[in-house]
C-alpha cells in the first residue's frame, strides 16, 4: 500500500492493483476561495504537475462536495468517463456536473480486489453541523494489504470511535488542521484529537493531512510536531507527510 499526499486532503492511494485519487482539490495557489477572510486558499501550490496527479488513476473518490475537496479545477482536469465513487448523497450532484460513471457507495462496494466501505463522521461541533452538512470517510480492504481508514473531514466523535473499534485499522488518515468557521470549531481534528486517535488505536499508524493549505486552519504541521514532542510514545506512530511525499505500508 502506498499513500501519497498531494496537498491538503487530496491523496493518491495505491492499494492492491488499484490507484485512487481522493478528494481532488486542484486549484492553483490562491485561486480558490477564502474560508476565513485571511487569504485565498489554497495557500500553497500543487507539488506536482496536474498530469502526474490525475494520470493512471483507476477511480476518484469524493467524500463530500466542499470546494476544498472537489473543485472546478478538478472537474476540468478529470475526464468525463472517469469512475467516481461517492456517497449516495452526493452521486446525483456529481453526475449533474458531467461525469458519466458515478457509483454511489452504500455500506460498501467492491472495486476489483478492493472493498471500499463508507464511514460516518461529524464536520465540527453541533453549532455548525447544519451548515457544514454530511460528510463521509472510507475504509479500504484488500487481501494481503493493511486495512486503511480514511476518516475525512470529521472531528473525533462517537462515529469515528465506533469505526476504529469495528474495523481495527492498520493505517488511519486524519484531517488535522483544526479549522474554524465564524469562530466556531474545530471542524476537523486538532492536536488533542489526533493524540486520542493514537491512544484508541494502539496498533495503527496515523497519517495527519489537511495541513498548511487553508486560511481557516488553527493547527499547522509545526504546531502538531511540537505537541507530540511531549508524547514520544505516540509520535513514533504518527506521520506528518510533506506535500508530494509518499508513505508505504506493508
Amino acid at each position: 500500500m502506498k499513500v501519497q499526499l498531494i496537498r491538503s486532503a487530496t491523496l493518491r492511494l495505491l492499494v492492491a492493483d488499484r490507484r485512487y485519487l481522493i478528494d481532488p482539490w486542484l486549484a492553483r495557489k490562491s485561486e480558490g476561495r477564502s474560508y476565513a477572510g485571511r487569504g485565498r486558499s489554497p495557500l500553497v501550490p500543487l507539488p506536482l504537475p496536474l498530469d502526474e496527479i490525475v494520470g493512471g488513476i483507476d477511480a476518484v473518490i469524493v467524500s463530500h462536495l466542499h470546494s476544498d475537496h472537489f473543485d472546478e479545477a478538478a472537474r476540468a482536469a478529470l475526464p468525463g468517463d472517469i469512475r467516481i465513487f461517492s456517497s449516495a448523497r452526493d452521486a446525483a450532484a456529481i453526475a449533474a456536473q458531467g461525469f458519466e460513471n458515478v457509483a454511489p457507495i452504500g455500506s460498501e462496494l467492491r472495486d476489483g480486489n478492493v472493498v471500499i466501505g463508507l464511514a460516518s463522521g461529524r464536520h465540527g461541533p453541533p453549532e455548525v453541523l447544519a451548515e457544514m452538512g454530511d460528510v463521509s470517510g472510507f475504509v479500504f480492504r484488500a487481501e494481503g494489504e493493511p486495512v486503511l481508514y480514511w476518516a475525512g473531514d470529521t472531528i473525533l466523535c462517537e462515529e469515528v470511535r465506533e469505526t476504529i473499534a469495528a474495523v481495527e485499522p492498520d493505517v488511519i488518515v486524519v484531517h488535522a488542521c483544526g479549522a474554524s468557521w465564524n469562530g466556531i470549531g474545530p471542524l476537523v481534528m486538532d492536536e488533542a484529537m489526533v493524540a486520542e486517535v493514537l491512544r484508541i488505536a494502539p496498533r495503527a499508524s496515523v497519517i495527519a493531512t489537511h495541513l498548511d493549505a487553508v486560511d481557516h486552519a488553527t493547527v499547522s504541521r509545526s504546531a502538531l510536531r511540537r505537541h507530540f514532542e511531549a508524547h514520544p510514545e505516540l509520535a513514533a506512530r504518527l506521520h506528518i507527510p510533506a506535500d508530494g511525499e509518499t508513505l508505504e505500508f506493508a
